[in-house]
């Protein structure tokens, strides 16, 4: 043992660097296997110390009984016949003889997928766990399994068992954020055996670690609690059937570590597939092999999965509905046969006034430089129509050369339509409709009513009635192709999807949610239109969320209401989260949807997703890990302990988050986009970086509140004049 005594003028260094003063002995290292390391090639490695082969240390018990074969043996002999002691320290040389101490070798372990410290976690319970615990280690058996040595603290208050031991030590590791690393067993012992070096004997200790079970005081798994209710019977079913896989009848109804009672990648699966047999729920075996998953936390999922069916699907037959609404004489026949227009001379959009409209608004003027944009808005005059279309554009068009195009190109080709898109004819004049009718030759329908809680009845009128309405209009006088926006949400039960989602119509109508039941309904409509000779397009992004170059967002978008509510919360329920998110830069959905408008070979491909599983994708742990190093602080749990501190938060029922609790649930999907790709093949940014801009925007213009220690990338003065952005009209 050495000491270091610092007067109190001298500041305590950052980092401490050991020097080895004999002149006679050499600091070489070792690598994991035990040979030796070029330092002109690295610096770090497992600490050796060696002397001259002729040194009389070379007849020491401790060396001439070493094990040959043990190339990390403590004593033992270099190539050259030069006796060595291998510390087993893993340093990084800063000199010939000095070196700084990482800390020791083999203590960073792979367990479920995930690297982590061991280390680390024995400083943390030996400091703030020193009242009950005087020294700990953690070791990771040959079997993969995280075993527990501790020696108590002597003259504690609290005489703890093993088990009071390891509930304090994960209650610790949740408190630090730490991944859950599930302990497989713990073991208390008087003392821990030192080697001759006087450092913990690591071997004899191992020994105790593969051995424990035959020491008579491992941890029990504790018993489920057995209630009346869902989620308690889907813990004890899939308890029970893991029981039965592993052939241990004596985990059944005890609530298990899944990753540490020897499950592996093969009997996963077919607890996986057990599990969608029984409750029709798909759970990644990935997922069920994270760190601490149990079948409480697997029974949360499977609840969750459940509960974003029922009380969602069609209150009336979707089916019907269409085979009502359907227009015979929405048709091209009888008209001129149609003849793609070129140039476009006038250009009908309806959404002009909403977030992704005002970034179609400009691609369309942008790509149509000669054609006029009628643009249908809600608003008593059509000089406030216009200037409502104008002000919505500049809040969230903020490109100087782009703000630029739109004051002085759009202004003199924009032409406000006073209407409503529930009514006949959008409530337009009988003049207006025979204008639009006759002076344009495009539809670009973007407007619907957007609220996740609404069913099929309260948003049929804009969305079902306004496309009806934009048919009538594609038909008259002559052809004018029409191009839907659309959403992933009319595939039918989305997310449980084990391929990409092909860009075709779903006749299945087991539709999630009343907005996205509209959007099929409305996309039956286009399809028998289209079987009638009506040129049209469906195009269906996912989530829309911020633009590529200063992540302006609409921050009433669920996605962003959910992170706020989480950072509100202090909690995401992001430890072992099946979800991932499928989201695009608005602008890019923008010049997407334009470069479609723009093309006839648009027409014949028909459907078109705009995202794809390479750049589109983000998991909701990442998000959040991106949350929190930004600086807002955020606890991951497991989806049960998420909603426990949710529904026992004193604010719960004004916390953002209280309407969203399913809807991040149906996130989780895989998208084709060969027909979009074949006709803008660009990609946009990717959505980790798409996601750092938008939570940089939503926290510059106080949506989000003040991190606690906010990270440098959230720097001021990097935007131009901004104001938050929210759906007109709506709280």
């Amino acid at each position: 043992m050495s000491a270091c005594i610092l007067p109190p003028s001298i500041p305590c260094p950052s980092q401490l660097v050991y020097k080895q003063p004999k002149p006679n002995v050499r600091c070489l290292l070792f690598d994991e296997e035990g040979n030796t390391v070029d330092q002109s090639v690295s610096k770090s490695g497992i600490l050796v110390l060696a002397v001259d082969k002729d040194d009389p240390i070379k007849d020491h018990p401790n060396f001439t009984t070493a094990n040959p074969n043990d190339k990390l043996a403590s004593f033992g002999f270099l190539s050259d016949g030069s006796p060595r002691v291998c510390t087993m320290d893993w340093v990084e040389m800063t000199g010939e003889s000095e070196f700084t101490i990482i800390g020791r070798f083999g203590q960073k372990v792979k367990v479920n997928g995930v690297y982590v410290d061991l280390n680390a976690l024995e400083e943390m319970v030996n400091q703030d766990l020193s009242e009950h615990v005087a020294d700990c280690i953690f070791i990771q058996t040959s079997e993969l399994k995280i075993v527990m040595l501790y020696v108590p603290q002597k003259g504690s208050t609290f005489n703890a068992a093993p088990g009071e031991i390891v509930q304090m030590t994960e209650n610790l590791f949740a408190l630090k954020n730490v991944a859950k690393v599930p302990i497989r067993n713990c073991l208390e012992l008087e003392a821990f055996p030192f080697n001759d070096s006087g450092k913990r004997d690591l071997k004899k200790l191992r020994h105790i670690a593969e051995n424990i079970d035959s020491y008579g005081k491992s941890v029990q798994y504790p018993s489920l609690i057995i209630e009346d209710t869902p989620l308690s019977r889907t813990a004890a079913k899939i308890s029970t059937l893991g029981s039965q896989i592993l052939d241990n009848p004596a985990l059944d109804g005890r609530n298990y570590y899944i990753g540490g009672v020897g499950f592996d990648s093969l009997s996963v699966v077919r607890l996986a597939l057990a599990i969608k047999n029984e409750f029709d729920a798909e759970i990644s075996p990935m997922i069920l092999l994270s760190n601490g998953m149990t079948p409480t936390d697997v029974a949360q999922l499977v609840v969750d999965i459940q509960a974003s069916r029922p009380g969602t699907l069609p209150i009336v037959d979707l089916a019907q509905e269409v085979a009502r609404l359907d227009d015979a004489s929405v048709t091209a026949e009888g008209l001129p046969p149609f003849v793609f227009p070129e140039p476009f001379e006038g250009i009908v959009l309806t959404g002009a006034t909403g977030f992704l409209g005002a970034f179609l608004l400009y691609e369309l003027a942008h790509k149509f430089p000669s054609a006029k944009i009628y643009c249908l808005v809600r608003a008593p005059t059509e000089q406030v129509a216009v200037e409502r279309i104008i002000s919505t554009a500049q809040k969230l068009v903020l490109d100087p050369s782009q703000r630029a195009f739109l004051d002085h190109n759009l202004k003199s080709r924009l032409v406000g339509l006073c209407g409503d898109l529930s009514k006949n004819k959008w409530g337009l004049s009988d003049e207006r409709w025979k204008e639009i009718s006759e002076e344009t030759d495009m539809i670009v329908h973007c407007g619907a009513e957007v609220h996740w809680l609404f069913d099929y009845l309260q948003l049929k009128g804009p969305n079902v009635l306004g496309t009806a309405t934009a048919l009538r209009l594609a038909t008259t006088h002559h052809l004018k192709p029409l191009h839907y926006i659309s959403t992933i949400g009319t595939i039918p039960m989305a997310k449980k999807a084990d391929k990409p989602l092909e860009e075709t119509i779903y006749s299945a109508w087991n539709i999630s949610g009343g907005y996205s039941q509209t959007k099929w309904v409305s996309e039956q409509l286009i399809n028998k239109a289209r079987s009638r000779g009506v040129p049209v397009t469906i195009i269906r992004p996912a989530v829309i969320a911020g633009d590529s170059q200063y992540g302006v967002s609409n921050s009433d978008d669920y996605i962003w209401r959910y992170v706020k509510g989480c950072i509100q919360l202090g909690v995401a329920p992001s430890h072992a989260t099946p979800v991932t998110m499928t989201m695009d830069p608005v602008d890019h959905v923008a010049k997407v949807v334009a470069e479609i408008a723009g093309s006839e070979e648009s027409l014949s491909k028909f459907v078109f997703h705009i995202s794809d599983s390479e750049h589109s994708a983000l998991t909701e742990t990442k998000l959040f890990e991106i949350v929190k190093a930004f600086g807002w602080t955020v606890l991951f749990e497991s989806h049960e302990q998420f909603k426990e501190a949710f529904h026992s938060h004193p604010a719960a029922e004004s916390n953002a988050l209280f309407p969203l609790m399913h809807i991040m649930m149906d996130m989780s999907v895989k998208l084709d986009n060969a027909n979009t790709r074949s006709i803008y093949p660009t990609p946009g940014v990717s959505a980790t970086v798409l996601a750092k801009k938008c939570l940089s925007y939503l926290y510059h213009v106080g949506f989000l509140p003040k991190p606690e220690n906010p990270s440098s990338e959230l720097k001021d003065g990097v935007y131009p004049e901004i104001g938050i952005f929210v759906r007109t009209g709506r709280n």
